[in-house]
């Protein structure tokens, strides 16, 4: 997105424009991969190197209050990755070696949702899933 647009798009969503969370965003829509704040943190201190890690971990949080971004737990870690929310429904293989992230073309839960619905009378808003293991080049090795 270009600058102009970021900061549209960030008032639209009812956040603030700094230059921190313009850079930020900017960071996060050009990356493909699940991506954490630390690695956030390391290209933007190539950029701007007034920023500190607990600022991104700051903006972070407030893009996934807002339903900008979606955060997920890397098993295995302590670490939680990142990516834009593109408001499509996304499931994802994670290799635990080499962190590439695989998009699940179709939900395999839907009819399960719906069970789960009918048997706890429960009102279900939505669900995530991500399943781990080795992608086919670190399985190799």
């Amino acid at each position: 997105m270009e600058c102009t647009e970021i900061k549209k798009f960030l008032n639209t969503n009812g956040i603030k424009n700094t230059k921190q969370r313009n850079l930020i965003y900017d960071i996060l829509s050009s990356t493909k991969n699940l991506i954490t704040a630390e690695d956030i943190y390391l290209k933007l201190i190539n950029i701007d190197t007034s920023v500190s890690l607990s600022t991104v971990y700051r903006i972070l949080d407030i893009f996934v209050d807002k339903g900008i971004v979606l955060k997920s737990n890397m098993i295995g870690t302590d670490k939680n990755v990142f990516e834009i929310n593109h408001l499509e429904h996304e499931h994802h293989l994670i290799c635990l070696k080499c962190k590439k992230v695989v998009h699940i073309e179709n939900c395999p839960l839907t009819e399960f949702e719906h069970n789960v619905e009918k048997d706890t009378n429960f009102s279900i808003t939505g669900h995530n899933l991500e399943l781990y293991g080795y992608c086919p080049e670190c399985k190799e090795k």
